[in-house]
């Protein structure tokens, strides 16, 4: 017969573990006050506010690329005929477009 040591049986071990690479940043105390209170408003841990911050600074980035782009092309008659010339040729783009 065993004897009782007093201590609970070991917890069965869980084999999947996730880590997540952090990091830690230098911000003026303001800052950090700004982003939690922003993040508590939200319902959102701070560094999920964050990533969200930075997905929309790259999609904004993104899209200034974009009329950046838009506008060298209007600024360049050449091109811009090019670019008009293609676009008015939609058969140019795939498949012959369906008769109706």
């Amino acid at each position: 017969m065993e004897r009782s040591s007093g201590r609970a049986p070991p917890r069965p071990r869980c084999g999947l573990r996730v880590y997540v690479k952090t990091t830690t940043i230098r911000v003026p105390s303001e800052t950090r006050d700004s982003l939690n209170a922003l993040a508590r408003k939200r319902g959102a841990p701070a560094g999920e506010f964050v990533a969200e911050l930075v997905r929309e600074a790259d999609d904004h980035a993104l899209l200034a690329d974009a009329e950046e782009g838009w506008r060298r092309l209007s600024c360049d008659p050449a091109a811009l005929a090019a670019y008009r010339a293609e676009a008015d040729e939609p058969e140019s783009f795939g498949p012959p477009l369906p008769e109706y």
